[in-house]
């Protein structure tokens, strides 16, 4: 406060010391002072018509410890319908897999001729909408917009979309930003100029889950994250050549 101003509380003539947070935000300065949290408490079922239609953005995690910049952008979107023909994994309507669970196994499972052409399936499906996802990605859209054309491309191809309630889970791929390691869901936030996204699909199709991710820049990206890129590029091709 630049200027002495008075409490903004009826019948309060008190010095202020104090302006309404909201106030501040809004930029608002009339009326927007008081001379305690007492007169300002008592005050509030007033004052706060002078906020007009202002409301706080929607945080239901509060207390979530965030390890840099970014922030969720909320509210999420609408749970996106799958069409009824296409054939669902088991936790689609429960968010439990249940058959991940009875699969858990020390042993790795050799597959038949036919199951290893079923996943080929899957995992051709799922490039195919990565590709089309990765197509879309520009400064101003939002992640919540590449979900939506990842869930439209993957049920058009007759797959259902993995991530889709799988353990509750919102959405129907992963869009992780900048210091986000991985799974991050898509919101309303729009990609920025000098963003890295990897974006992480998986498609099931006739019983077989397929699983692909890529990391994108977004515009005019800084060094540091082209080189952040590209070394991991290398050391994701130097360990598909060991198992190859």
């Amino acid at each position: 406060m630049s200027e002495k101003s008075n409490c903004a509380a009826v019948d309060c003539k008190n010095e202020a010391h104090l302006q309404c947070p909201t106030c501040i935000k809004l930029n608002k300065t009339e009326g927007s002072f008081f001379c305690s949290q007492d007169c300002f408490k008592k005050s509030w079922g007033v004052h706060k018509a002078n906020h007009g239609n202002h409301r706080e953005p929607y945080e239901p995690f509060k207390t979530f410890k965030y390890a840099g910049p970014l922030r969720a952008v909320y509210p999420l979107s609408p749970r996106r319908q799958v069409p009824e023909e296409i054939q669902r994994p088991d936790y689609a309507e429960t968010g439990i897999p249940k058959s991940e669970f009875m699969a858990r196994s020390s042993e790795i499972k050799v597959l038949n001729s036919q199951e290893i052409e079923g996943i080929k399936k899957a995992c051709k499906i799922t490039r195919e909408v990565l590709d089309i996802a990765a197509k879309a990605v520009r400064v101003g859209i939002t992640t919540d917009e590449i979900d939506r054309i990842v869930h439209e491309a993957t049920i058009e191809r007759g797959a259902y979309p993995s991530p889709l309630n799988y353990n509750y889970f919102p959405k129907s791929c992963c869009t992780s930003l900048n210091e986000v390691i991985c799974h991050g869901i898509p919101d309303q936030r729009p990609l920025a100029n000098g963003d890295i996204l990897n974006i992480d699909v998986s498609c099931f199709y006739r019983g077989f889950h397929g699983d692909a991710n890529a990391t994108y820049l977004v515009g005019d990206v800084d060094e540091v994250g082209q080189k952040l890129v590209q070394v991991t590029r290398e050391c994701l091709d130097l360990a598909i050549a060991a198992v190859i």
